[in-house]
């Protein structure tokens, strides 16, 4: 291709970009007179608008999470050994006291019969040794008493003081082994008693619910091998994360509102118990723990709730729709409507809570209605056509 042709070409191309960025200057300045056109008096908008309410409103944010039990630990034997019984299943309400498995518990019985023996035997054995003590200080009394009449000797006087002395020591050890005995004895009580896992809390207390079996009777367990999963579920509890710009506004016993789809036509109240009070780094956000009473048991582990939560209330607030608030020139403001003259007027506002479809106007005082439909047509002091319910009534003509 010669160079006269590709000239030709970069020129046709350079001559349709500036037709095509003429065509759009045309359509924006065109666009702009019809603006303007509007506003010197062209054809009416049609809106739609409604008066402000004076009512009150709240501002409530809506949060996700899970149920999880109040409490919930494994039960285990402190012993090993042959799993005799088993008394609850998955499900199971479990009371304080109850016993929830037993352990077979032939060795340890004999543990504590031999250990019993043993005690017995050294009782005795501290027995004798306290009669022959007796025994001991009364001969070594005795041949002080000689000595001092100069009636024996002095080697049967330090005889006696040895014998003496040696069987205190000997009644020492006695007493000593008769503790030991009785610790060993004690141990093996409590082995024997561990044979029986109950359910340790008092039986006033709330009841828990087998949330897992973990073995099977006749099973060989290792010490703190778990049976069986128990968890609290009245009351039970559920996390949520706030982020920083709502922190501030938590409390503790602050109530809270929760739903779930397993009952979507049904709220469950529950309050604030615990609030972090460091912020992840990751995420910007603080846990909070909420605490909800659940006597029906309606409410379940694992599931997933949302959870509302009022921060901030206000009574006879000016309230107008949401779609109400636009933007012009940067600024936040509503048109009012004016219905003599059948204009709309922006106003900038300053807003406040915003609840839903609803939104809170601070200042200033809003009189005039506010339009609620066509609002993203208009610009200030723009002809609309005026509602039929804010015209006044029309006289009725006689015949």
């Amino acid at each position: 291709m010669s160079k006269k042709v590709w000239i030709w070409l970069v020129a046709l191309l350079l001559l349709g970009g500036f037709a095509v960025w003429i065509y759009l200057e045309i359509q924006s300045r065109g666009g702009e007179g019809k603006e303007v056109k509007k506003k010197s008096g062209g054809a009416a908008v049609a809106v739609e608008a409604v008066m402000p309410l004076r009512t009150s409103i709240e501002d409530r944010r809506i949060f996700t999470g899970t149920l999880k039990p109040w409490s919930q630990f494994d039960i285990a034997p402190k012993i090993g050994g042959r799993l005799e019984a088993i008394n609850f299943d998955v499900g199971d309400r479990v009371t304080g006291g109850s016993v929830i498995a037993k352990i077979e518990d032939i060795e340890y019985k004999q543990s504590v019969d031999q250990a019993e023996a043993d005690l017995e035997i050294a009782k005795a054995q501290l027995r004798q040794a306290e009669i022959m003590l007796d025994l001991r200080r009364r001969e070594y009394d005795r041949q002080i008493s000689l000595n001092e009449k100069k009636a024996t000797s002095q080697a049967q006087l330090e005889s006696a003081e040895t014998a003496f002395h040696s069987q205190e020591a000997s009644h020492r050890m006695q007493n000593a082994e008769v503790k030991r005995r009785e610790a060993i004895l004690d141990a093996a009580q409590l082995k024997f008693s561990e044979c029986t896992i109950a359910a340790e809390w008092p039986a006033s207390d709330r009841a828990r619910f087998i949330g897992a079996r973990h073995v099977d009777q006749g099973a060989l367990l290792a010490s703190n091998e778990p049976i069986v999963s128990v968890a609290e579920l009245d009351p039970l509890r559920a996390f949520i994360y706030v982020i920083e710009r709502d922190y501030p506004y938590l409390g503790i016993d602050q109530p809270a509102t929760l739903t779930t789809d397993a009952y979507p036509d049904r709220e469950f109240q529950g309050k604030v118990a615990r609030i972090a009070q460091l912020m992840q780094d990751t995420t910007r956000q603080a846990a909070v723990q909420l605490e909800i009473p659940n006597p029906e048991l309606k409410l379940k582990p694992g599931m997933f709730v949302r959870v509302q939560l009022q921060f901030k209330s206000k009574e006879n607030a000016t309230v107008v729709p949401r779609n109400a608030v636009v933007k012009r020139n940067g600024k936040q403001g509503v048109f009012t409507l004016d219905v003599k003259g059948g204009k709309a007027h922006f106003v900038p506002v300053e807003t406040g809570i915003t609840a839903g479809e609803r939104i809170e106007i601070l200042s200033p005082e809003l009189r005039d209605p506010v339009v609620t439909l066509g609002n993203h047509l208009l610009t200030d002091d723009v002809s609309v056509l005026v509602p039929k319910q804010f015209l006044p009534p029309q006289p009725q003509v006689t015949k």
